[in-house]
């Protein structure tokens, strides 16, 4: 119906002009010729791409919006009008010299396309800036007025200028945030700088400030010059300047992705589902709201214990809520008042840490993410011998986190084993 109702909207105005062509002319009225209607701009449709124009699509682009579907899959047809009407919209409201776009890739057609793209649901929907992909991909609200708002801000420059010292003291400590000095904005040095701000926006806040060096900044007296400042109400963290090449665009970005992507997480119900796609076995704290001591500590604890460890295997290190995830804390047998309570989540299993201030022993908590392989084989054994012997064994709490990744009633799931 939804389709249908498009169709008719933009067939409409060729339908207008028929009627007015048959209708006789006033007796008053010269005649005059007919002029063709103005087509409109390429932009206004869904561009397909196929493996023989995806480097150009992305090179052409400043912006492109890409839905990876298959036509098979119930929610990519339920998105497709969706997505051509957003399309219309967005060509409607941006400027002209806007190099927007919204693509689609046929991923039944397109198979080497989509490994190449590492798609393992329908839809994805992926935002690529000037041919890069951001790393958090749109798992927001599948409504044409969604598509649009969210295409309409990531077009906006993110970069906050500011010249003052008070203006430098006045940002948010609550957030991440990475601050460039620069001499003038003609310098390569600043471009690089603003076209990393816009890939990784997302991640962190991005300031800018363009003049003289300020007095009463030390790190001003060399520029350019760019600081990374953390969340300092939630980590011990101080300020860090970045020391490497100015030359090697990458080094800049990797250093970006680090500080920006940090090794400790806060998840809440925005991006919990990005995480658990990825399939690691988490090691959460959970904690009260108010309570940004244990926080703190267990960021830097992990980051000293963990960060290097070659023989830990791979984790998502998490801070939540426990007032939003109590249900994961009752699971396990223990109260609110426990809290902070530390447990790893294998997304099969929970397994809780016995005291929250052995952490502070050193190479403990260390100890605990290595026996973790040897708690998995345990619990398997134990079941194994329950089920022969028809007992009820010690079986760990089941895991609450697993249930809040790519939901099948909201995706199609592509060569994903249940967990």
């Amino acid at each position: 119906m939804l389709l249908r109702i498009c169709l008719t909207l933009l067939l409409s105005p060729s339908l207008l002009r028929t009627m007015q062509q048959q209708r006789p002319p006033a007796a008053d009225a010269e005649p005059s010729a007919t002029t063709a209607a103005t087509p409109p701009p390429a932009r206004a449709s869904v561009l397909q791409i196929t493996a023989a124009n995806y480097d150009s699509a992305l090179a052409s682009h400043e912006l492109l919006l890409i839905n990876f579907y298959a036509d098979w899959c119930l929610f990519s047809a339920r998105l497709t009008p969706i997505f051509e009407t957003a399309a219309a919209r967005l060509a409607e409201l941006l400027p002209e010299t806007a190099s927007v776009r919204l693509a689609r890739v046929d991923c039944v057609r397109e198979e080497e396309l989509r490994e190449k793209c590492s798609i393992t649901k329908f839809p994805t929907l992926r935002l690529y800036y000037r041919g890069h992909p951001l790393r958090q991909e749109y798992r927001g609200q599948r409504s044409v007025e969604a598509l649009v708002a969210y295409v309409e801000k990531q077009y906006r420059s993110s970069i906050k200028t500011f010249n003052t010292t008070e203006e430098l003291e006045a940002i948010n400590r609550k957030r991440r945030s990475v601050i460039g000095f620069f001499e003038n904005r003609q310098q390569p040095n600043a471009g690089l700088f603003e076209l990393l701000a816009e890939r990784y926006k997302n991640d962190c806040d991005f300031y800018i400030r363009v003049g003289a060096k300020l007095d009463n900044v030390a790190y001003t007296q060399r520029m350019p010059t760019v600081v990374f400042r953390s969340d300092s109400e939630r980590t011990h963290a101080a300020d860090t300047l970045f020391d490497g090449s100015w030359t090697s665009p990458t080094e800049l970005e990797e250093w970006l992705v680090k500080k920006c992507v940090p090794l400790v997480r806060e998840v809440d119900f925005h991006n919990v589902e990005e995480i658990i796609e990825q399939r690691l076995p988490l090691l959460v704290l959970f904690h009260l709201p108010e309570d940004v001591l244990s926080v703190k500590a267990y960021k830097a604890i992990v980051e000293m214990q963990l960060s290097n460890c070659t023989d830990c295997g791979h984790f998502n290190f998490v801070t939540v809520d426990g007032l939003k995830f109590q249900h994961s804390i009752l699971h396990m047998g223990r109260t609110l008042r426990d809290m902070p309570i530390i447990a790893i989540d294998s997304l099969r299993f929970m397994y809780p840490y016995d005291r929250f201030d052995d952490m502070y022993i050193p190479g403990h908590l260390k100890a605990f993410i290595r026996n973790f392989s040897d708690l998995q084989r345990l619990h398997k054994l134990e079941l194994k011998n329950a089920n022969e012997q028809e007992g009820d064994g010690r079986v760990p709490p089941l895991s609450t986190f697993k249930h809040l990744g790519p939901s099948k009633h909201r995706y199609t799931l592509v060569g994903h084993d249940e967990l």
